[in-house]
């Protein structure tokens, strides 16, 4: 796997980076909030990426409660 950053911003803890996969011609969206430790990387559609590095928290995968 080629990644390749397309952009990063961070603000209040959170960094939010767009990476290019060359291989899958795929965009990724990485977040980390340093002051929580939350973290996520998402596949997001290509044609979605600006959305996804402004709005990052609608594409966060979603994440099943344990029973």
């Amino acid at each position: 796997m080629t990644l390749c950053d397309l952009d990063e911003r961070r603000s209040g803890g959170a960094i939010v980076t767009l990476l290019w996969d060359s291989a899958r011609n795929q965009v990724i969206l990485r977040y980390v909030d340093t002051k929580s430790g939350d973290s996520f990387c998402v596949d997001v559609p290509n044609d979605a990426a600006l959305s996804a590095f402004h709005h990052p928290h609608l594409y966060r995968p979603v994440q099943l409660e344990a029973a």
